[in-house]
């Protein structure tokens, strides 16, 4: 749907977050429509029933909303037409900026390293590039500048009902994550790779072969290829390589995890797909500063460095952490249930002996301890089930002390809704806390 067929329309904008906010101040501002009304889920289904009975044309959906509310299959009987913010940006885009090209990377994990990663190498190679999307700017707002190239990260809730695809797209990987707006596992990893599924033939659509679960999801899209073979652009522990060439070594970069050389991977294959330099490309990476909140450094207290990996949301996401580092560690761990299986998880921290101490917190804590119990057999382990993020931070420390450790690695493994607002006010509750160990 455009822009165009939104005119004089009864508009209704359901979820008034930055997305919500943004494309009613487009609308507003290029006078599109009169007509528009906004509804958030706390208003109650009495008065969305009333906007509905009131003459609805269009709902715009924001990312938030899940696809599979029932109110949207009653709307679409109704014969109200369902569009999103993002499925609007990427219909002009196609139609009346055609001149630019839109990169979309998603993944369950590292899309947000990536894209920074992407557009700090393109900007320093001279490209008229912007950023946006789930991370940066609502899209939207990006549609009346002109761009040679707009990196945008997609999230599964902004993919899933797309009608419009990027004419390049990166996928990370493919984790076990928001299962309950989506429905389910199957439908979250579907919804996710729907990025890709509206692209026009040879288009760029590249993904990690290292990540088996999106590789099985990924083999019927229309362009897929393959990044992290030894062919091509490919990530050996902390290198990254060009078929048997060494790139670049993870410790000439600011970033740490040495998954996001495998990202990196991704980021130079969609460069050299689009004809970019990308040798001159990281080059310039040298001066990229990391994303707080992941892998993100906070301060050396008494020897030990403590890690805030607060964007974890998933046990995968933890194992990666903890593969970034050599030290003897502490692993903080656990939030929201989030139906996540930590057998594996257990088993890593089972078979590391460079894992000392596990903490384990809030309503996912039981579940993650008792794997652990059940998999950890060394004597010179300890489990702590801790009552809150303070007192698990303290007894971390207390113990690694104890045993000569020098890491506290702070990786959740899974959101934490009802305890904080978000990873990122969780990431700074960790950091506050850090701080007051070395007054």
């Amino acid at each position: 749907m455009l822009i165009n067929d939104l005119r004089d329309k009864k508009i209704l904008i359901w979820g008034m977050g930055s997305e919500g906010r943004a494309v009613k101040e487009y609308l507003e501002k290029h006078r599109i429509s009169s007509k528009i009304r906004t509804y958030n889920d706390d208003e109650g289904a009495e008065t969305f029933a009333g906007l509905l009975k009131s003459g609805i044309d269009v709902i715009i959906r924001s990312p938030g909303v899940s696809i599979y509310k029932p109110e949207f299959a009653r709307a679409k009987e109704s014969g109200i037409k369902v569009t999103s913010s993002s499925d609007l940006f990427l219909s002009e885009m196609r139609a009346n900026h055609p001149q630019t090209k839109v990169i979309g990377i998603s993944g369950s994990k590292g899309k947000s390293t990536s894209v920074s990663m992407l557009y700090h190498m393109m900007k320093a190679l001279g490209c008229k590039v912007a950023l946006g999307g789930n991370i940066g700017r609502p899209l939207v707002e990006l549609l009346d500048a002109d761009y040679d190239y707009v990196v945008g990260e997609f999230s599964s809730y902004q993919a899933s009902d797309l009608s419009v695809s990027p004419q390049a797209v990166m996928f990370t990987n493919l984790f076990s994550v928001h299962t309950d707006w989506h429905g389910g596992h199957d439908n979250y990893c579907r919804d996710k790779i729907h990025l890709a599924a509206n692209q026009l033939p040879g288009e760029i659509c590249v993904a990690n072969a290292n990540n088996a679960q999106l590789k099985e999801y990924c083999r019927n899209l229309p362009n897929i290829s393959y990044y992290g073979l030894p062919d091509g652009f490919h990530a050996r522990g902390r290198e990254l390589y060009y078929k048997n060439e060494v790139l670049l070594n993870i410790n000439e970069l600011n970033i740490s995890g040495n998954h996001n050389m495998d990202n990196l991977a991704g980021v130079v294959t969609v460069m050299d797909r689009l004809g970019l330099d990308w040798r001159k490309g990281l080059e310039a990476l040298k001066t990229f500063e990391p994303l707080p909140h992941r892998l993100q450094k906070v301060a050396t207290v008494n020897g030990i460095l403590f890690v805030n990996d607060s964007i974890s949301t998933a046990p995968e996401a933890a194992i990666g952490g903890m593969q970034s580092f050599d030290e003897p560690m502490a692993i903080i761990s656990g939030g929201i249930e989030n139906h996540q299986d930590y057998t594996q998880y257990a088993n890593f921290i089972a078979n590391n002996a460079k894992v000392k101490v596990a903490v384990t917190l809030f309503q996912c804590g039981p579940q993650i301890a008792a794997a652990i119990r059940n998999a950890v057999r060394r004597p010179d382990f300890k489990l702590i089930e801790a009552e809150d993020l303070e007192s698990g931070v303290r007894a971390a420390y207390e113990e690694l002390q104890k045993v000569g450790g020098k890491l506290v690695l702070f990786s959740p493994t899974a959101p934490s809704f009802g305890y904080y607002k978000n990873f990122i006010e969780r990431g700074e509750h960790f950091i506050s806390i850090v701080k007051s160990l070395s007054k």
